[in-house]
């Protein structure tokens, strides 16, 4: 079902934290608020960081890795900042996020802010603490203050899709440093308005709540999501956009209203070890256009191993049953043609779609968190067997 709601006057959003997976179970597994953590927090506060044209960002290499700055000002071509999904820098060094990317990186010091372009939508932690979330992040937002000195992390989202992240330059304290963060499995996530964490009119619609934020928390890996309400598998269904993720997914961005020459996206530029697909809700099962959907999915399929020739690729059943045959149809074909890299997840079961979800196709917050269990689990075990 096409998602319509693009509403930014959301409540809260839910979250789960990481957990031994093989202990847990879905029905023991519950979703936590987001939030204070342990540190001061402002959302959206000013600050007093000037223009990046006055500042001194000449910045001091050390052998560590780490990378200082006198003044504090950190640009957003620092070597330890760890960009996650679709990323383009600009001619004047910002860069803009698109769908639901992410970054993170690690810094010493006792503050951190960032100075936005516009007014975006953003998920932030630090120091692995909850999540928080601002849906109307703008000029110069404190993410953290008045820290403990020492060594300390960041994670930065797209909170949902169409946020637009537009990002100057980060604040930390003078003649604090920039460190490399510890280097994790990069997992992105390819769906429509289940993917990006819809759940429902005037709901706490944010990619926090969805399934593809929260398995991969749980496993532990860096991720990014490219997702889009209502969007199709195959081109000429869903909707608002039509062109299905067959051929959007090779464009930078995500649909917006009255678009023209969208730049087509360099996929060397982010590499991610593992794909998950869970298309098809959009798709019809019946009638003339139901036959397009199989060769679109194989398609799909075929250009994501050409893009990614060392990524695992799991491609999901819809949690509603549609085209579930066609999906391991298709991942068998491609299995029998000798790529083994691909893994069919049959999610029949994982949740009821009468009592689980808003409308009969959205989960509520609380199936995203059995979804996550599930999934994750599921991955972790194709991963030991691997190995």
């Amino acid at each position: 079902m096409p998602e319509r709601d693009y509403e930014l006057e959301e409540r809260g959003v839910s979250g789960i934290g990481r957990r031994a997976l093989l202990k847990a179970t879905p029905m023991a597994v519950g979703g936590i608020v987001l939030g204070a953590p342990n540190f001061a927090v402002a959302a959206g506060r000013p600050s007093d960081i000037p223009s990046a044209a006055m500042l001194d960002t000449q910045p001091t290499y050390h052998a560590d890795g780490s990378v200082s700055y006198a003044k504090g000002l950190i640009p957003m071509s620092d070597k330890n900042i760890q960009y996650r999904g679709r990323w383009k820098e600009q001619a004047n060094g910002y860069v803009h996020g698109y769908y639901e990317s992410g970054l993170e990186f690690d810094f010493t010091g006792t503050s951190l802010s960032v100075a936005l372009e516009d007014a975006c939508r953003l998920l932030y932690s630090v120091d692995g603490c909850a999540f928080q979330r601002n849906i109307h992040a703008k000029d110069t937002l404190t993410i953290a203050s008045d820290l403990k000195g020492g060594m300390h992390s960041v994670r930065i989202y797209s909170e949902y899709q169409q946020s637009f992240p537009k990002m100057k330059y980060f604040q930390i304290d003078h003649g604090a440093s920039t460190k490399p963060c510890t280097k994790r499995p990069t997992m992105e996530f390819i769906g429509d308005s289940i993917s990006v964490g819809y759940i429902g009119p005037g709901l706490a619609n944010s990619l926090g709540n969805s399934f593809s934020f929260k398995t991969p928390e749980l496993l532990n890996f860096s991720h990014n999501t490219v997702a889009f309400g209502g969007i199709a598998m195959a081109a000429g269904s869903g909707g608002p956009d039509t062109t299905g993720m067959v051929s959007r997914y090779s464009k930078l961005s995500e649909y917006v209203p009255g678009e023209s020459g969208v730049p087509e996206w360099d996929t060397s530029k982010y590499v991610p070890d593992y794909l998950v697909i869970n298309l098809g809700t959009n798709d019809p099962s019946t009638g003339a256009k139901a036959p397009n959907f199989k060769p679109a999915y194989m398609t799909f399929l075929e250009n994501s191993r050409m893009h990614y020739p060392g990524a695992v690729i799991f491609a999901m059943s819809p949690f509603n049953g549609a085209h579930g045959k066609e999906i391991s149809e298709t991942v068998s074909a491609r299995n029998a043609a000798g790529d083994a890299m691909v893994m069919h997840i049959d999610t029949s079961g994982w949740i009821d779609v009468t009592t689980e979800t808003t409308d009969g196709t959205h989960p509520t917050i609380a199936a995203h968190d059995k979804i996550s269990i599930n999934l994750a689990t599921s991955i972790q075990n194709y991963l030991t067997a691997r190995h």
